[in-house]
């Protein structure tokens, strides 16, 4: 049976909750910048760019991947299904005012639909244009009883956006080894620009 991972309504569900609460000081004030379009940088041979429009984001598309986006979520699924990727973008001041190591770690550790909570440990940089952290975790899918591979990777345009990529990865199988570097790249190639 083929593998597959669907977190748009996590992410969307963490995006709306993490957005500060009644308790919660009020965020710091960041000095916004005008978003302009960043441009992809050299794309790996068969990569193919995708954007969507509506959230702002571009990125290098892995050969035989498919990418669909709906509203500010993006989806990136491997062909075989045993990787997929879930792409957010937020331009609030309480996403800005964070810290991205920080916000990769608490994201895997609320990340529903696994038996356990998640344990990432400390994030750790994420090479990028934009400043970003990945933090890893292992779980077990309750739906399905898979053992799964779980990176979140944070990036922040400063004054612009932050945008979090969630990558899970069917940790039975070894083929989805050399897909989840291939989701990597994409998030590597990933860059904003004003939404339409």
């Amino acid at each position: 049976m083929r593998f597959r991972v669907f977190l748009l309504a996590a992410l969307a569900g963490l995006l709306v909750s993490g957005c500060g609460s009644d308790d919660a000081p009020a965020p710091k004030p960041v000095e916004r910048k005008e978003e302009t379009a960043d441009k992809l940088p050299q794309l790996k041979r068969g990569y193919e760019e995708f954007v969507n429009r509506a959230a702002g984001i571009a990125f290098g598309r892995p050969p035989g991947w498919s990418a669909k986006d709906k509203g500010a979520v993006t989806t990136l699924t491997a062909p075989d299904e045993l990787v997929s990727a879930t792409i957010t973008i937020d331009r609030t001041d309480d996403a800005l005012g964070g810290d991205p190591k920080a916000f990769a770690t608490e994201t895997a550790e609320l990340l529903p639909g696994y038996e356990k909570p998640l344990d990432p440990g400390k994030a750790k940089p994420f090479a990028h244009e934009y400043e970003g952290a990945i933090a890893g975790a292992k779980g077990v899918a309750k739906k399905s009883g898979v053992p799964q591979t779980v990176q979140v990777i944070v990036l922040e345009r400063k004054g612009v956006a932050v945008v979090t990529a969630v990558i899970a990865a069917n940790a039975k199988r070894g083929a989805a080894d050399a897909e989840s570097k291939q989701a990597l790249q994409a998030i590597k190639t990933l860059r904003t620009r004003p939404p339409n």
